[in-house]
């Protein structure tokens, strides 16, 4: 009960941050919608079917973008989100209090993206509903329980790398590394945007060290061609397996990075 009492009191009061800056709230949540009218008229120059590279996917190019593009901004939430308010905290000189306090620092970077994490969902849905009643994106072939178990998972190996960011940025202040490497860096490796298929093989095998290329892989077959769990298994053992090698390190990184903060006094310095 403590935690979630602590929980519901971090989302509260980042929303009514969040909302007091009212435009700034209106332009992020409809602003994440703006990229898919360029990706849907790109997708024009695509016809149906001439792509061998999309063919797995079902053919268009639009849809594979669409997906790509939602997810990704999601899976880059996860990656940057506890960064962030690390960040934050550093800059309003409050961090080492924060860090120092009764709570666990494991707790308090995990409740302060929750709000995040909510705000996100509204846009992953958001993009979805655009997309589906004005540019002809279809959930006819979808397998519901196949796509959120994908996406679940998917959002947990995330989280890992983004404490191993939070971990950073109390190490490195400004600048940290992780979030660019499994944020900016995987989306474009990944296969957010185009198939991998398209970049010369050495990129591509280096793509596939990166989870968001077996998470959007997956996202894609559940969503535009119906597969099951059990077609999509080898995606999932991979996510799942990274997931159990880097969610304990993350952990154990980030709880390395505070106490090292404290020992050396520079939790206050920004």
């Amino acid at each position: 009960m403590n935690f979630w009492h602590k929980a519901k009191a971090f989302i509260i009061k980042d929303f009514i941050i969040e909302t007091s800056y009212k435009v700034s709230f209106v332009i992020q949540m409809f602003g994440s919608i703006l990229p898919l009218v360029s990706f849907f008229f790109v997708g024009k120059l695509v016809e149906e079917g001439s792509s061998e590279t999309l063919a797995k996917y079902g053919g268009e190019y639009f849809p594979f973008a669409l997906i790509g593009i939602a997810f990704t901004r999601y899976f880059q939430l996860a990656v940057t989100t506890f960064s962030d308010s690390m960040r934050r905290a550093q800059m309003a000189g409050c961090l080492e209090s924060i860090l120092s306090s009764q709570t666990n620092p494991k707790a308090i970077v995990l409740n302060s993206a929750l709000y995040s994490f909510l705000s996100a969902a509204v846009q992953l849905i958001l993009i979805f509903v655009v997309g589906s009643l004005f540019l002809g994106f279809s959930f006819e072939n979808i397998n519901v329980f196949a796509t959120l178990v994908t996406f679940i998972v998917s959002v947990l190996a995330f989280i890992s790398f983004g404490m191993f960011a939070a971990a950073g940025t109390i190490i490195f202040k400004k600048g940290e590394p992780f979030g660019f490497v499994f944020s900016h860096l995987s989306a474009i490796l990944g296969g957010a945007y185009f198939p991998i298929t398209l970049m010369p093989n050495w990129l591509e095998t280096i793509s596939y060290v990166f989870p968001i290329y077996y998470a959007l892989d997956a996202l894609r077959l559940t969503i535009l061609q119906g597969y099951s769990l059990t077609m999509i298994a080898q995606d999932l053992y991979i996510i799942c397996g990274m997931t159990l090698i880097f969610f304990p390190l993350s952990l154990y990184f980030f709880e390395w990075a505070v106490e090292k903060g404290k020992r050396e006094g520079t939790l206050i310095q920004y």
